[in-house]
C-alpha cells in the first residue's frame, strides 16, 4: 500500500482534549525556559542567557501582538523599566544598528532584552551581495552579507557583551510567514515553536509544521482555525511546542489603546506593516474599527512631526523687515497722492 495515498487519521476528542490547555498562558511556558534566577557574571565572563523563539503564521494572523505578549510577560517577570524590546520588519541590518538605544548613558545595562524580527524570511532574501569584515589576522575579506548579519543574530550575546551587557535574558523572536527557504539552522536552535495559523495543507510549510508539532496538536490547532471563521475569539488560539511539552492554548491580543513595550525601529516598511499586523483578518463592527484608527494616527504623529522638524524654518532679518515697511508705506502715500489729486477736486 502506498502510505502517500493513505488517509491521516484524525485523532480522537479524547487525544484533541488532552493537548488543549484553556487555563495555560505565556508566562507559565516561558517559566520552563527561563531559568529563575538568572545567571550572574563576576565581571569578566558572559552570563547572558538567550532564547530562541518562532512564531510562524499567514500574513495578518497576529505575529506582532504576540511578540508584544511576549514583551509583557517578561515585562510581569523583571518590571517594565528593566524590559527594553525592538522590532523591525523584513530588515535585519537595521534592527541590530539601533541595539544602541537600548543602552542609555550612565545607566545599567536592561535585565531582558527582546528583538522581534518580522517576516525574516523575506529580511534574508533582501540580503543579496558581500560585505568586507577584518579576519583574525586583521585582513579585510569578503562575506556574504546574509551570512554576516545572521552570524550578529546567532551570537546576539557577544554583541550585547560589547554593549556592557554581562546578565540577563535575551529573547529572539522570528516571525516567519514561510518554512520554505528560510534557514534551516532557526528551525534547529528555536527553544519554542508558536504556531498562528498552519498555513495550506499539503505545503512544505504546513508538512514542516505538522512535523513540529504532532499530527494531534497540529489537528487541533486546524479545528481552532476553522472555529475563527465564525468566531474572532478562537483568533486567540496558539499551537506551540517546546522542549517542556506540546499543546494549544490561548493568548489573547494585548490592548491597542494601551502603550505597548515594542519599538519600530528599520525602515519605513516597518511602521507600514506593524499597522496591519495588527488589525484582525475579518470583519469588525463600527466600535471595533476605531481602535486601530486611533493606534494608527498615534503611530503617524511621530512621523509627521519628524518630517516638520526637518523642514527648514524661513527667518525674515531686520533688514528685509524694515524694506517690507518702507514699501507698505510708499504705497499708502501713492494711493493718497492720487486719491487728493484726482478724485478730491471732483
Amino acid at each position: 500500500m502506498n502510505s502517500s495515498l493513505a488517509k491521516t487519521a484524525i485523532p480522537s476528542q479524547d487525544s484533541l482534549a488532552k493537548v488543549t490547555y484553556y487555563k495555560l498562558d505565556l508566562d507559565t511556558i516561558l517559566d520552563g525556559l527561563i531559568p529563575d534566577p538568572l545567571p550572574e557574571s563576576g565581571g569578566k565572563d558572559n552570563a547572558i542567557h538567550h532564547l530562541n523563539i518562532i512564531i510562524f503564521g499567514k500574513p495578518n494572523t497576529g505575529k506582532t501582538t504576540l511578540a508584544e505578549s511576549i514583551s509583557q510577560a517578561l515585562a510581569r517577570r523583571y518590571g517594565q523599566r528593566n524590559v527594553k524590546a525592538l522590532r523591525a520588519s523584513r530588515d535585519l541590518p537595521g534592527l541590530f544598528q539601533n541595539i544602541d538605544k537600548l543602552f542609555g548613558r550612565f545607566r545599567k545595562p536592561p535585565k531582558a532584552i527582546l528583538l522581534f524580527a518580522d517576516d525574516m524570511t523575506k529580511a534574508l532574501r533582501k540580503l543579496s551581495g558581500t560585505v568586507e569584515v577584518k579576519n583574525s589576522n586583521g585582513q579585510l575579506e569578503k562575506m556574504r552579507r546574509i551570512d554576516y548579519w545572521l552570524d550578529k543574530w546567532y551570537d546576539i550575546r557577544g554583541e550585547l557583551f560589547k554593549r556592557g551587557m554581562r546578565q540577563g535574558l535575551v529573547v529572539m523572536v522570528a516571525g516567519l510567514h514561510r518554512f520554505y527557504g528560510g534557514d534551516i539552522d532557526l528551525r534547529a536552535d528555536a527553544d519554542l515553536l508558536l504556531v498562528r495559523s498552519t498555513g495550506t495543507p499539503g505545503t512544505f510549510d504546513a508538512n514542516k509544521v505538522e512535523k513540529m508539532l504532532g499530527s494531534v496538536v497540529y489537528y487541533a490547532m486546524r479545528q481552532h482555525e476553522v472555529d475563527a471563521l465564525r468566531d474572532r475569539k478562537e483568533l486567540a488560539w496558539t499551537a506551540f511546542v517546546a522542549k517542556t511539552g506540546s499543546g494549544v492554548f490561548r493568548v489573547p491580543r494585548p490592548s491597542v489603546s494601551t502603550k505597548w513595550l515594542m519599538r519600530n525601529v528599520g525602515s519605513v516598511e516597518t511602521f507600514q506593516e506593524f499597522a496591519v499586523e495588527v488589525d484582525e483578518p475579518k470583519k469588525k463592527s463600527a466600535i471595533e474599527v476605531v481602535e486601530p484608527k486611533k493606534r494608527l494616527a498615534v503611530e503617524e504623529r511621530p512621523v509627521i512631526q519628524l518630517i516638520q522638524h526637518l523642514q527648514p524654518k524661513r527667518h525674515r532679518t531686520k533688514r528685509g523687515r524694515r524694506v517690507a515697511i518702507v514699501i507698505a508705506a510708499v504705497g499708502v502715500l501713492t494711493i493718497a497722492y492720487l486719491a487728493w489729486k484726482y478724485v478730491w477736486p471732483f
